[in-house]
């Protein structure tokens, strides 16, 4: 059994507005030939570690486009990104 997390309402909206930029940062690291995919990499550690905070229907989705953002060509990827940062929105 995991002790619940209880996140106020600030916090959450401050943490969804920094996710939501660490995600549109994604663009110009590729565009520049940038780490882009550490980036990517750590924005998973991140996630997978507050999942029970914010688990909700948009969470998985959210974890499986970002896993998939390496295999994509640059125009899905950038459709990809906003498709996420919507997500975000709507993660609590």
């Amino acid at each position: 059994m995991t002790d619940q997390i209880i996140v106020d309402d600030l916090t959450m909206e401050g943490y969804t507005n920094r996710l939501k930029n660490q995600i549109f940062k994604i663009l110009p690291l590729h565009e520049e030939g940038g780490e882009w995919e550490k980036h990517v990499d750590t924005l998973l550690i991140e996630l997978y570690g507050l999942q029970d905070v914010l688990m909700s229907i948009n969470f998985l989705p959210l974890i499986g486009k970002l896993n998939s953002l390496r295999f994509l060509n640059y125009k899905h990827l950038r459709k990809t990104v906003f498709e996420m940062i919507n997500l975000v929105d709507d993660l609590c």
